[in-house]
């Protein structure tokens, strides 16, 4: 195991790790100033004290950069343009943006069945001196299998705007056009911001003479380097490195739900005898669904640093809200926290239990500021946010079942208990263990240094890497699902051996455009598809792919 360092941006704090011959030599945990997070990057590295900077290897980033910014709409407006074509309206489905549907459409093989009407293209409010128009997706409904029409528009747009930012829909390669259109739209939206933030972190560490590759942790569990990754793959990195510092310090074929207790959020997932389980459908954020590859997990907004108030409509009541005002009154914040319940009945030992009296006592009447009323308030916070967690666990619970890695994982292990053990972490993650242990009613551990667990997940992460390949050889055209090339099929009409080659070229193109390694890759059996006209058969239809699913390169050593 090399060098490493991990950095977690989280909403509360940046965590950092530096691991050195397979030990974590020091660990560091700062605030997290939202609006300049290169700073908060480095001041998190600083932390870390690490004599020789020239020895790291690699550093691993997982940032909320992306998702914060879709969360709170502070991308530029984007024109989405649909080649929709007939049959389903669009218009029944939940679009969070506006659109503008255009004349043309390709059949679910590709074929051309209506050209497109260049009159309309004429017609666009499309200005390059438009401020607020300036970025333009063009989306087909069968542009995976055939992306002509988004090329043709975009060739015509951009020899009359050159200055327009354009992304193409099929560079996606997925068949959901709703979710494809989506996707291409957020990431078009948010990649300045990226591109910005990763050109100035790429200079503050140049400035410091540091030649190691920066990769960025995605929200599939992998890596991929910083000039690489796109944007919007980036989003959950945060609980996707939760898993993956679950990952190294499990039994290898162990099954695993995940809590980590953040500041402003806790993140739940979950582990399959020793595999993280994958979203079927592609992450969701806000109010978009896309194509982007996710682990199965889910966040909810409660955590150590969430505000506590008082319930007016009932004199012994209270409210747990759903953000954060800075720090726990006991460390000077402006409210009461969990973290204050936690320092009150001795969970944790930080914090000035004076200021922790003073604040708990705000949420209670006069006469109820007793020892007695103060331990039953704790408690009672306490115990709220236990159940707030227990109900999430449950709800994704019943998601997980109609995921379809988990229903191959029951057949594949029918006698396995489906009681899984839970591994805590967290900077909350000491307060709430036993408590969370005693509801859940299953063991409940104390991950590794649990308050930079994230910055563990990141440090010690993989690349992962899919390569799904769909060829019709009677139409003699191939194309790549995961980043949407296609291109034109010069072999035989009935391949076998010839497609597995074809294949493993594709594959060792694509790890060397993201510079990676490839290992520990898992081949799926090649699908072949007869396709038959006047009782011949004058084609086929493959499928088959090669995927490194999201796992770690060793295991936690205190």
């Amino acid at each position: 195991m090399n060098n490493r360092v991990g950095i977690d941006v989280g909403g509360t704090y940046t965590d950092a790790v530096f691991f050195k011959n397979g030990r974590i030599q020091h660990t560091a945990k700062v605030p997290t100033e939202s609006e300049n997070l290169v700073e908060t990057l480095m001041n998190a590295f600083d932390t870390l004290n690490i004599s020789d900077e020239q020895e790291i290897n690699q550093i691993t980033v997982s940032t909320t950069l992306v998702t914060n910014a879709i969360l709170q709409n502070r991308i530029p407006p984007v024109e989405l343009l649909l080649f929709s074509g007939h049959g389903m309206k669009i218009d029944a489905l939940p679009w969070p943006v506006n659109y503008t549907e255009l004349t043309g459409e390709m059949d679910f093989r590709g074929r051309e069945i209506e050209a497109p009407n260049q009159q309309e293209w004429e017609s666009l409010p499309l200005s390059a001196a438009q401020a607020n128009r300036s970025h333009v997706a063009i989306v087909g409904k069968f542009s995976h299998r055939n992306s002509l029409h988004e090329e043709q528009l975009a060739g015509f747009l951009k020899e009359r705007h050159p200055s327009l930012r354009i992304a193409l829909g099929h560079e996606w390669g997925q068949a959901n056009f709703y979710r494809r259109s989506l996707t291409t739209y957020l990431n078009l939206g948010v990649s300045e911001l990226y591109q910005q933030f990763a050109q100035n972190l790429q200079n503050a560490l140049r400035a410091r003479k540091i030649q190691a590759p920066i990769f960025i942790l995605k929200a599939d569990g992998g890596n991929l380097p910083l000039a690489k990754i796109r944007p919007i793959d980036s989003i959950y990195s945060g609980p996707a490195a939760s898993v993956l510092a679950a990952l190294t310090q499990i039994e290898p074929d162990s099954s695993s739900i995940i809590v980590d207790i953040g500041g402003t959020t806790t993140d739940i997932g979950l582990i399959l005898s020793g595999v993280p389980l994958l979203s079927s459908k592609g992450a969701k954020i806000g109010g978009f669904s896309t194509l982007v590859r996710s682990l199965a997990v889910r966040s909810i907004p409660v955590g150590g640093d969430s505000v506590v108030r008082s319930n007016d409509q009932n004199d012994r009541g209270f409210i747990i809200e759903p953000y954060r005002l800075g720090a726990a009154y006991c460390l000077g914040g402006k409210a009461p926290t969990p973290t204050d319940a936690m320092r009150y009945l001795g969970l944790i030992d930080y914090g000035n239990l004076q200021l922790v009296e003073e604040g708990l006592a705000n949420l209670l009447s006069p006469e109820q500021r007793t020892p007695q009323f103060l331990q039953e308030l704790a408690t009672g916070i306490i115990d709220r946010v236990v159940d707030r967690i227990i109900e999430a666990v449950g709800s994704l619970k019943r998601e997980w079942e109609d995921e379809p890695a988990y229903k191959v994982w029951q057949v594949l292990h029918p006698h396995e208990s489906k009681e899984f053990n839970t591994l805590v972490s967290g900077g909350g993650a000491r307060g709430i263990a036993t408590a969370l242990g005693k509801r859940l009613k299953t063991s409940v551990r104390l991950g590794a240094f649990p308050e930079v667990s994230n910055a563990l997940g990141a440090a010690l992460a993989r690349p992962t890497f899919d390569c799904t390949l769909h060829l019709d050889t009677y139409m003699k055209h191939y194309r790549v699902e995961e980043t949407g090339e296609q291109g034109k099929w010069t072999g035989s009409l009935r391949p076998h051996r010839e497609v597995e080659g074809f294949l493993e070229t594709l594959v060792q193109k694509q790890a060397a455009h993201y510079d990676i390694q490839l290992q520990d890759m898992e081949k799926e059996p090649f699908d072949f598809f007869p396709i038959v006209q006047n009782y011949q058969t004058v084609g086929q239809i493959v499928r088959g792919a090669v995927h490194m699913r999201p796992g770690v390169i060793g295991r936690v050593r205190e």
